[in-house]
């Protein structure tokens, strides 16, 4: 059976994805056709993409899914919110212009003529919708590594459907629904409020105040937030005051609400305050979750589950023993979550059965490569010992990157399209945000080969799957901090991508040579991409941003340049 799975576009990083006889085999995201940051129109290019990389036609689809439900269908989720917008706007003339005006025209603009292209798409195939929170529930469970055990799934996000999060039991391949919590009492939001407040874009620059909470003090902002916050009441959890930033928090007045409340203070204790709250909060109710549903692992999905220190303090819960984060936790992984719950419909439960579910998209293959090489007239040569010519360049201190194979799933590069350097000076962070038009508050992340994990970050274990997918920080022991302190945040932390051979051979196989050069296992990896650009997809673009940013090699297939 093929199911093949859409997020149209209801709120960002449209996509699709097919799940076949119970195995996610490909996904893409418009975004990477569009190259538009973050793209929410329909996904024409995506669906095309999945289709070819499956080797099928729409005519050989047996159902397809779509995630987030139809617009006009109201839930219990939806009235809340209502009731709230009609309450304060009879009140709120500012309240009631901004929402039934400015947020109802952003709606059609933005759902028009997309039913019409929806209907061509779908033409006489059975046609199923899976609830927001639900796709992205059935992403992190029917994904996840956990087999023959009770789970616990939670996913928590800015909106969707009207909720921000939802709580799910997942048992014998089948997820019974727990909770769900409206979105009027988003802490998502809040914290995109904050992200606003500071200068950068919701949605997009929540990463930055994560990086930038480090510097700062949580006080007094914290206790500020806090005194609008029913801790223990999780489906009232904000007192009016907060509430109105989740109506609309990027609106005049949700804004005001965070600069009263961040008045006299710096923007590094601003995000610490931000980031301390949403740590606070989620991880006090995780406990209670954790003890009421008797469960030890825990299976995320959802933007919140993006922040990679909130995910670190989950997993330090002693009532928690492992974690995982589905790696396109985001928006971008509705498309595989509904197919995937579609097709545990169809076949009465699916067993969760853990493939390496990351290198999904566009292949980079020889002939690609060597078709944009020429294009582009450049000098490049085809060494059998590629491997050790590339850590002979990163011991030497060039910067490399690698665009080589499928695309990776979601919003991190894992390799295939990825940048190297070494981790040895902690300058290089400086040159690479410079050199990729970047403004960020948090050292690069690391590749390490599985083998020297344990040394570098005590904490982590084997069963530690989320580090695969570098979603996870880890605290830095002392050899890391010498190591490769160009990886070390100031609160001595790190988000590693932790590497096995099986799982990115040519990848892996650079660590390796890099390792017998140096005595060091781990080199950074950023994503392939300009700033405010998505990750680059196709041997062309690769080309492209290996120019821009003027770095001084270039794997691409089985070709090496090297900048002379």
């Amino acid at each position: 059976m093929i199911v093949l799975g859409i997020n149209d576009g209801r709120h960002h990083n449209t996509s699709a994805a097919l799940f076949r006889d119970g195995e996610l085999i490909a996904s893409a995201e418009e975004e990477r056709f569009s190259r538009i940051k973050m793209d929410n129109a329909y996904p024409h290019q995506a669906i095309s993409e999945v289709l070819s990389l499956a080797g099928i036609s729409l005519d050989n689809v047996d159902a397809v899914a779509l995630a987030n439900l139809p617009r006009y269908e109201q839930t219990p989720y939806s009235d809340v919110f209502f009731k709230h917008v009609y309450k304060l706007s009879k009140t709120d003339k500012n309240l009631r212009k901004y929402f039934w005006k400015h947020q109802f025209d952003r709606f059609t603009r933005r759902f028009r003529g997309r039913a019409k292209a929806q209907n061509e798409v779908l033409a006489q195939k059975p046609t199923y919708t899976v609830e927001h929170h639900l796709a992205h529930a059935a992403s992190a469970y029917y994904l996840s590594p956990f087999k023959n055990e009770k789970v616990g799934v939670i996913t928590l996000d800015g909106a969707g459907d009207f909720s921000w999060g939802s709580v799910w039991l997942g048992e014998q391949g089948k997820l019974t629904k727990i909770a769900h919590f409206p979105h009027i009492y988003s802490i998502g939001l809040i914290y995109s409020a904050v992200t606003i407040h500071l200068g950068f874009k919701a949605t997009r620059h929540e990463g930055k105040v994560l990086g930038l909470a480090a510097f700062g003090n949580p006080e007094p902002l914290l206790t500020r937030l806090l005194e609008h916050t029913n801790v223990n009441n999780w489906n009232e959890l904000f007192t009016s005051k907060l509430a109105n930033v989740t109506l609309g928090f990027n609106n005049p007045i949700g804004q005001a609400v965070i600069s009263e409340l961040c008045e006299g203070l710096n923007k590094e204790d601003i995000a610490a305050g931000v980031q301390g709250f949403t740590e606070l909060l989620i991880c006090n109710w995780i406990k209670q979750q954790a003890k009421e549903l008797n469960i030890e692992s825990l299976a995320l999905a959802g933007g919140v589950f993006a922040n990679v220190k909130l995910n670190q303090r989950i997993l330090d819960l002693p009532e928690i023993n492992n974690i995982y984060i589905h790696p396109n936790m985001g928006d971008g992984g509705l498309a595989s979550g509904a197919a995937c719950e579609v097709y545990s419909q169809l076949n009465n439960g699916l067993p969760p059965v853990f493939k390496q579910q990351v290198y999904l998209g566009t292949e980079i293959t020889k002939e690609s490569s060597l078709d944009a090489l020429n294009l582009a007239g450049l000098s490049f040569s085809e060494p059998n010992d590629l491997a050790k010519q590339v850590a002979k360049l990163l011991a030497d201190g060039k910067v490399v990157a690698r665009a080589d194979g499928k695309m990776e799933y979601g919003p991190r590069s894992l390799g295939n399209r990825s940048v190297m350097a070494s981790c040895s000076d902690p300058k290089i962070n400086q040159w690479l945000n410079k050199q990729f038009a970047r403004t960020e508050f948090m050292p690069f992340a690391p590749v390490i080969m599985q083998s020297h994990a344990k040394s570098f970050f005590p904490d982590w274990d084997e069963s530690h799957i989320a580090a695969r997918f570098m979603t996870i920080t880890y605290n830095a022991s002392k050899l890391a901090k010498q190591q490769i302190p160009a990886a070390v945040h100031v609160d001595n932390t790190a988000r590693p991508q932790v590497l096995r051979r099986e799982d990115n051979s040519g990848y892996y196989d650079i660590l390796f040579e890099y390792e017998k050069l140096t005595g060091v296992p781990s080199v950074i990896n950023t994503s392939f991409n300009m700033h405010e650009e998505p990750i680059v997809r196709t041997a062309g673009e690769a080309i492209i941003a290996f120019q821009q940013a003027n770095l001084d090699a270039l794997i691409l297939g089985p070709f090496l340049v090297v900048k002379m």
